[in-house]
């Protein structure tokens, strides 16, 4: 039973990492291509937008990590992760950065 619940850990590790190199490598991949619209169509509206001077607007979109409870009764740790996003004066995406919360 041990090793189910092993295996079952490593499979849910493995989703969520997968999850995040999924997005770390859609940003990356569409600096100066991606748009305000296609990036909002793709993740919906941002949790958090920011103007800048210079017309910068910074959106901000928020992964939030689970702390339920395990088999044993213990608590996960939970985790969040924030995908920051830099579009310019024309709304397409010039930088981002993945951040600790």
């Amino acid at each position: 039973m041990r090793i189910l619940e092993l295996c079952v850990f490593i499979v849910a590790l493995g989703a969520v990492s997968a999850c995040s190199d999924f997005e770390t490598r859609y940003f990356k991949d569409r600096v100066n291509e991606a748009t305000t619209e296609g990036v909002a169509k793709r993740y919906g509206l941002p949790h958090k937008v920011e103007q800048r001077e210079g017309g910068q607007t910074v959106w901000t979109y928020f992964e939030r990590g689970s702390g339920t409870s395990s088999y044993a009764g213990t608590a996960r740790s939970s985790f969040c992760r924030a995908y920051v996003l830099i579009f310019d004066r024309q709304e397409t995406l010039r930088n981002w950065q993945q951040q600790e919360c």
